[in-house]
């Protein structure tokens, strides 16, 4: 007699679900995407500005070449071809419900270049982003995909690797994937010096102070903190070392303990991209932008949500005529840890009042500033907290206007653009007229800018010194390899190309009125463009087709002959 038995569906998905995310991720047998240690140039969740790392950055000895294999079984799902990030990339999702991801590729395999090849011509677009149907490249497991480089964003070669879940797409720690051995870590984090924050009500308003860590068997220091101002929170300066590369690394987990109870916790262990700028509230922004180095905070901002931290939000109350001890646990992604003990005292002193001069900006609502033509608007959780902000105004110096000056009492990060608004009355040239933001160190930059007949608008992702400028001048397109005779005796025409103000909006390159492939390597300001089979050899006419943000266009032309 057969006997059946009905199992509901739902107890059916959520056994299935257990068993697929309960998985040992190191058992699931990825091989290396590269024939070399795990020696590395960057870590998992490195603090960057602006984002997170998402992967490994893997040394390949300072050369391009080394071939890149495809860790498992699976499918080509993506290929990217850009000037920027991640340069040329190879996206492969697995059949175990992971896609692993190949950065700063300097070219791909024969048939997928092949591919790429004919992608660029039929589109006559240099930067791509192809969605590929799974049937185009299968792949198996330690197959040759590409081999590895320097393209997009890397300072030097090496290869980015990344593995993420195919379903949520968030990015995981790809060493929790392969054995201990593979990489190599036996030194703990290295911890510098200590800031501490001391505040009333307003976190951005708060007085600070950095002091060295000393170290004998634990680091320790001992601070005074006022009991005037009300809390008190800190960040730590470090970085973690692997023991075959000095290269500095990131730091992936911070306990802090008072009287040996856990008041503060984060642990970085995957990477949603939605959330990937709040990295700019992760460490202390202003260090970071003053190239201080990374202070890993030990609390939390009111408006950063990201999901690493599981107690407490790190801020301290002072008390009067007392002391607190606090233990600090930092970790490395080895699980190597330093010990810190820090010893706060507390004193009388007088409370120091707000500056008359600022304006209170909250967080959660819709606010801006004004002064004269000048207008900058902020939507609800602009910032990461509620914060103090100036303005002062200056007369223009070689500007269409006046300066207007928007700050607070250190770099802030913006988790939105603020729209800016400046009023003129200038009508000759507008469209040329681009807003020209200057940091606190005195960087410009040239604003995505537009206008009507009152008002020229931008957007920022930060404060600083706001004033209208013509950009009228054409980008710079000068050809870098032609011998005196106008013969190519190389396999390539480079070509650079700049421009200083609004930046190159378009770059096209034509042989004998062709349209060719010329790959942007921004970092460097150079086009470059590899013979194939639209320059076979003889005499051809070169043109090159450069275009700035505001439309101003720069046009080479030469005769050449391809020897």
């Amino acid at each position: 007699m057969i006997f059946l038995v009905r199992i509901p569906l739902l107890f059916i998905f959520i056994v299935s679900f257990t068993i697929c995310y309960s998985i040992d991720p190191g058992s699931l047998g990825f091989s290396k995407p590269v024939n070399l240690p795990f020696n590395l140039a960057g870590s998992f969740a490195e603090p960057r500005e602006d984002h997170f790392h998402s992967g490994i950055d893997i040394k390949t000895n300072g050369v391009e070449g080394e071939p890149v294999f495809s860790i498992y079984n699976g499918y080509v799902s993506r290929i990217l071809v850009s000037p920027y990030g991640y340069g040329r990339a190879i996206y492969i999702t697995h059949t175990n419900g992971y896609t692993s991801v190949y950065g700063h590729l300097s070219k791909f395999n024969a048939a997928i270049e092949e591919y790429v090849h004919k992608q660029h011509y039929n589109t006559q677009n240099s930067e791509l982003d192809l969605k590929i149907n799974p049937s185009l490249f299968p792949v198996k497991q330690n197959d040759t995909i590409a081999f590895s480089g320097n393209t997009g964003g890397s300072t030097a070669p090496h290869l980015h690797f990344e593995i993420r879940n195919t379903k949520t797409e968030e990015a995981l720690n790809p060493l929790d994937f392969y054995p201990n051995e593979f990489y190599v870590d036996t030194i703990p984090p290295q911890l510098n010096k200590v800031k501490i924050y001391r505040f009333d009500s307003l976190f951005y308003n708060a007085t600070t102070e950095i002091l060295p860590l000393k170290k004998e068997n634990a680091y320790y220091t001992t601070m005074r903190i006022p009991v005037s101002e009300k809390y008190f929170c800190l960040s730590l300066e470090g970085f973690d070392k692997q023991d075959n590369s000095e290269n500095k690394n990131g730091i992936k987990k911070i306990e802090v303990f008072q009287n040996n109870a856990i008041a503060f916790k984060y642990d970085i262990t995957k990477i949603d991209f939605s959330s990937t700028r709040m990295c700019n509230a992760f460490v202390d922004y202003d260090e970071m932008m003053n190239d201080s180095g990374y202070f890993y905070n030990a609390y939390q901002l009111k408006k950063n949500t990201l999901d690493i931290y599981s107690v407490g939000n790190g801020f301290l109350s002072t008390r009067t005529d007392d002391s607190i001890d606090l233990k600090i646990y930092c970790y490395d992604y080895n699980e190597n840890k330093t010990e810190i003990h820090l010893k706060f005292i507390f004193y009388k002193k007088q409370p120091v009042p707000f500056p008359k001069d600022l304006k209170e900006i909250f967080v959660e609502k819709y606010d801006s500033i004004e002064q004269g033509n000048f207008r900058m608007k902020f939507q609800s959780n602009t910032f990461f907290d509620d914060l103090l902000m100036g303005k002062i105004t200056y007369p223009g110096r070689d500007s269409l206007s006046d300066m207007f000056s928007v700050y607070s009492k250190y770099n802030v990060a913006l988790k939105k653009p603020a729209v800016i608004e400046i009023t003129t009355p200038v009508k000759k040239l507008r469209s040329k007229i681009v807003i020209m933001n200057e940091d606190n160190n005195g960087k410009k930059k040239a604003l995505a800018s537009n206008s009507d007949d009152k008002k020229i608008y931008g957007q920022t992702r930060s404060l600083g010194l706001f004033y209208l400028q013509y950009d009228t001048t054409r980008p710079l397109v000068k050809l870098l390899n032609l011998a005196n005779d106008s013969t190519f005796f190389s396999p390539n025409i480079l070509v650079k190309i700049k421009d200083d103000l609004s930046g190159i909006a378009n770059y096209n390159g034509y042989i004998d009125g062709h349209w060719v492939n010329f790959y942007y390597d921004a970092k460097n300001d150079m086009i470059t463009y590899n013979f194939d089979e639209y320059c076979p050899k003889g005499v051809h006419t070169l043109k090159v087709s450069v275009t700035d943000k505001k439309d101003n266009e720069t046009n080479l032309i030469q005769i050449f002959n391809n020897k």
